[in-house]
């Protein structure tokens, strides 16, 4: 059978690493057998699950000694005799691509985001920074020139790689991520979870769900909140995730005045769970490659007001299971926010669109169907 390796950066609980653990689930090893190699300082937290569901997971970590990665990847590919390199590097895809080419080996090179920032506080430091822009953009030309096959996780990733859409046009795809449909809370569930908080049965919950970078804007995101408590006093904001920017959002939601209203939940394993029991989904990120949350919070039954940026606007549908809006137009994002609270009506018509959306069209089986069709045509 097929063996490929998927190369990325960690096991953690980001939307593409969940969509990798469901491929690995809904996809028989008995037809194609994928494996794991996380280039990070760990293979992260949940490597446990990928080696339940039978994957091997592999720890290559790229740093400053890129020769010493070089070898251990050359090593992991040659003893594994992998037949595919599924390279999910994105701002470091140029080196493994090389690598593989050096065995003759053919690389698939997926990206998930518009946009390649630095992400840890050591590649925001101003000198670095630069170096880091300037690897990525030499790293992404090379993956893109000499990659077998490009996938894009939205129409919007494509185009930001090519945007005259000639260089891409006869090896490229976009792949939609998929996620599993979780079972909706009971009304009982919702009252006991305000409860747990100490808060009434009734108080509406606004939720975001994203790392602390600043992709995610989460001073945006603070702001359009303000403006819906100015109207709605009682609204409490969930924040769930972890990330080098989460000092600073501590410290203005404490500045703002915001710590009676807003609670940190740290890194979550229910997130479905969660979704199901809030009012409103809040997503005013910078950029998105295809912003798997969302769809997440639309399988939740979870209407999403957020920004109106590529990838987004292919996850859900503007007017129909979200309400989406420029993303420095804070007061529309947090007018649309009081009308879904306010208006039960038109919440149920947004949260039932959203449900039936994604049963439709981003559920896991119809992502492993498509993942399986690339490596299919490509072999």
């Amino acid at each position: 059978m097929p063996k490929i390796l998927h190369l990325i950066n960690s096991l953690n609980r980001g939307g593409i690493e969940k969509w990798l653990l469901s491929m690995l689930d809904e996809v028989p090893r008995n037809e194609y057998e994928m494996d794991v190699c996380c280039k990070g300082s760990d293979t992260g937290t949940l490597a446990d699950v990928a080696l339940k569901l039978g994957a091997k997971v592999m720890h290559c970590p790229l740093a400053v000694n890129q020769l010493k990665f070089v070898r251990e990847l050359t090593r992991i590919l040659k003893e594994g005799q992998y037949d595919i390199l599924h390279n999910h590097t994105e701002a470091y895809s140029g080196l493994p691509v090389w690598v593989a080419h050096q065995l003759e080996i053919p690389v698939i090179t997926s990206f998930h985001n518009t946009s390649f920032l630095p992400q840890t506080g050591v590649t925001r430091l101003p000198f670095v920074r630069q170096l880091r822009s300037i690897y990525a953009f030499a790293s992404i030309k090379y993956a893109l020139r000499y990659s077998d096959f490009v996938t894009g996780c939205s129409q919007g990733v494509i185009d930001s790689l090519d945007p005259d859409g000639k260089k891409l046009q006869k090896y490229s795809r976009v792949l939609y991520y998929g996620i599993d449909i979780p079972e909706l809370s009971t009304l009982q569930e919702r009252a006991a979870f305000r409860q747990s908080f100490g808060w009434s049965e009734d108080v509406p919950i606004i939720i975001h769900v994203g790392r602390f970078i600043e992709q995610k804007n989460h001073l945006g995101l603070l702001s359009v909140f303000e403006q819906v408590l100015k109207q709605i006093k009682s609204a409490k904001l969930l924040l769930v995730g972890e990330g080098s920017l989460q000092e600073l959002i501590k410290n203005t939601i404490n500045k703002r005045e915001l710590a009676d209203s807003v609670v940190l939940l740290g890194l979550r394993d229910d997130v479905p769970s969660l979704m199901s029991k809030c009012d409103v989904f809040l997503f005013p990120s910078l950029y998105e490659g295809f912003g798997i949350v969302a769809i997440e919070a639309n399988a939740a039954n979870l209407p999403v007001v957020g920004s109106k940026v590529p990838g987004v606007t292919e996850a859900v549908v503007d007017c129909k299971t979200a309400l989406l809006h420029d993303v420095e137009d804070i007061d529309s994002m947090a007018n649309s926010t009081i009308k879904l609270i306010n208006d039960q009506d038109y919440y149920q018509q947004l949260s039932n669109a959203g449900r039936i959306w994604v049963k439709d069209n981003y559920s896991t089986a119809v992502s492993a169907k498509n993942l399986v069709e690339i490596y299919d045509d490509f072999l």
